[in-house]
């Protein structure tokens, strides 16, 4: 928690021999932020802080530097394009803490920090982070009567979210060291607990509306883990960009699911339930959850969550026994489960496992999802696909579900902060961050400093170190080091893409051949038709293929850079 989340683990970037030592122009030395609006006025005849050794009135106050300076302000459509480029990656940045649900609606006004959930105003003078607002938020939407009278009872008999609550506080209490202060701890479980549940009814809240049988739900003991995840569910679709319209919570003539999705970029409508089995129950059977789901009345393509509910603790390099369970039973119940004397029904099944309310105390648990298709076999775990084309086309008709999984895998962590800033970054002592299209003042072999333009910039994880290349006021360009703080790095590793300041897609390690081609894709899909042509003219249909679209052209010369590779990699191990 912000009292928060631990930054993970991350080995070397491999960027320690991309540049020659013997290429730089200046090594080690301090590059700092050129602020154009200096504090104070400079005398005339006071040395120009640019650096050039020359008074301020025959340098950077003439006459002339003074007209060049309005003339490039003219420039427009270069500023416009710098702009635009921070606000991507302020959005790429806010989406993945986020996700792609509303944003996160807030400002301080006078020292108060003010937030929107829904049509609501909230505001506080003490919240400095998004963990502090949610720390009080979850308060509302139960009522303050409602945990007051549960105060009053002994510890033991007390609601899981109160007992949750006393062991927040008591963590606190440990770990703060200067009140006020923003600082990080590891996230145990019961801050895993207690602010995931204030985090998915602030979703809910903001992006649909909280039902109040699913509150009243979060209030019975009986039916507390059960409720429970069906915020975990509904605020993963929430994240994953899904608009949620549940159903008449009123209407008991008919089952029906917990809730409509529809993918927003799609179009697409599926019926999703939500089933938690109850706590400590083994072997990890999920035959009876997968019943009662099916059982529901489904208007759209059906989308199930089951949560088994169990202890895990172990370390990640360890297998998951009730994993296997789990899935075993699942793949039995395809074969012989009927639903009112048919066969059951086909459904996407997502299998989870949240054992954070096992470790109260601790921060040793682990968090596992894993997709199954009940009788859709090209959805299945583990499932292989005879070529590139094929897997393409299964990915293509199950986008929606990909989407899903591609955001529980990278929304997981709560914000810590209101804007999507970079949390390493936005608390304790300000830092200069280094932003391309910024000027900075550079030092030169005779520790002169002169004024250069960041125009790109690559980070060694090993040498702690960024090599920037900046463009000087006559033109050239040099490279130039400066060295990254613990803080910039941990930042650096969890938001390479934007750290500076503009959406950058890094490189990552490839881990198939489907990611393989997305790489190859990403440069060929806005090729010429002629120039694919070229390229595949020994290709033995070429004549065929002259006829196919342009986009069709890129994938296939795409898959045959895919196969080309495979087949290379396979002769080097041979050898």
């Amino acid at each position: 928690m912000r009292c928060g989340a631990r930054p993970p683990k991350h080995g070397d970037d491999g960027f320690t021999d991309l540049f020659n030592p013997s290429l730089l122009l200046f090594r080690h030395q301090t590059v700092r932020k050129h602020n154009k609006m200096q504090k104070g006025k400079i005398g005339r005849n006071k040395l120009c802080s640019c650096g050039s050794g020359k008074k301020y009135k025959r340098c950077h106050g003439s006459s002339t530097c003074q007209a060049v300076s309005s003339i490039s302000q003219l420039n427009i459509q270069d500023a416009l394009k710098k702009k635009l480029a921070e606000i991507e990656a302020i959005q790429k940045q806010r989406e993945k803490q986020q996700g792609l649900g509303r944003p996160i609606i807030s400002a301080v006004f006078k020292g108060y920090r003010i937030v929107a959930v829904g049509n609501k105003i909230y505001w506080s003078d003490k919240w400095k982070t998004f963990h502090d607002f949610l720390l009080d938020y979850i308060k509302d939407p139960l009522g303050g009567n409602w945990c007051n009278e549960e105060l009053k009872k002994p510890f033991n008999q007390q609601h899981p979210i109160l007992q949750w609550n006393a062991q927040v506080c008591n963590y606190q209490k440990q770990t703060i060291k200067k009140p006020g202060e923003v600082h990080t701890e590891p996230m145990i479980g019961a801050v895993a607990a207690y602010l995931g549940l204030s985090y998915n009814l602030y979703l809910l809240a903001h992006n649909v509306k909280i039902q109040s049988k699913l509150v009243e739900r979060l209030k019975s003991n009986r039916h507390f883990h059960g409720a429970y995840y069906e915020t975990y569910v509904a605020a993963a679709f929430i994240k994953a960009g899904f608009d949620l319209e549940f159903e008449n919570e009123a209407d008991v003539s008919i089952t029906h699911c917990e809730f409509t999705a529809t993918c927003r970029k799609s179009g697409n409508k599926y019926s999703v339930e939500a089933k938690s089995r109850e706590p400590n129950k083994v072997p990890a059977k999920i035959g009876h959850q997968l019943y009662k789901a099916l059982k529901k009345k489904a208007n759209f393509t059906r989308v199930i969550f089951i949560d088994v509910n169990v202890p895990d603790d172990a370390d990640e390099s360890q297998s998951i026994k009730w994993l296997n369970e789990a899935l075993e039973s699942l793949r039995d119940k395809e074969i012989s489960m009927t639903i009112n004397g048919e066969p059951a029904p086909e459904a996407y099944v997502f299998v989870t496992n949240h054992p954070h309310h096992y470790n109260l105390e601790k921060s040793n648990f682990r968090r596992t999802v894993l997709a199954e298709g009940f009788k859709i076999p090209e959805f299945k775990m583990g499932a292989q696909y005879l070529s590139i084309r094929d897997a393409l086309q299964v990915r293509r008709k199950h986008a929606d579900m990909f989407q899903l999984i591609s955001s529980i895998r990278e929304h997981y962590k709560i914000p810590s902060t209101f804007d999507g800033d970079i949390p390493e970054l936005a608390f304790g002592t300000p830092i200069q961050r280094l932003k391309i299209g910024q000027k900075y003042l550079i030092p030169d072999s005779d520790r002169n400093e002169l004024i250069g333009e960041l125009v790109d910039a690559v980070v060694s994880q090993k040498q702690k170190l960024v090599y920037g290349t900046y463009r000087l006021e006559d033109g050239k360009s040099v490279i130039a080091t400066c060295p990254l703080s613990d803080n910039e790095l941990s930042a650096y590793r969890r938001y390479p893409d934007t750290f500076f300041g503009i959406y950058r897609p890094q490189g990552k390690k490839i881990k198939n051949p489907l990611e393989s081609f997305d790489f190859f894709y990403k440069s060929y899909r806005n090729t010429s038709k002629e120039r694919l042509l070229e390229l595949l003219k020994k290709h033995p249909q070429i004549e065929k293929l002259k006829e196919e679209s342009q986009n069709e052209l890129a994938i296939t010369y795409c898959e045959s850079l895919v196969y080309s590779s495979l087949n290379s990699n396979k002769s080097l191990k041979k050898d």
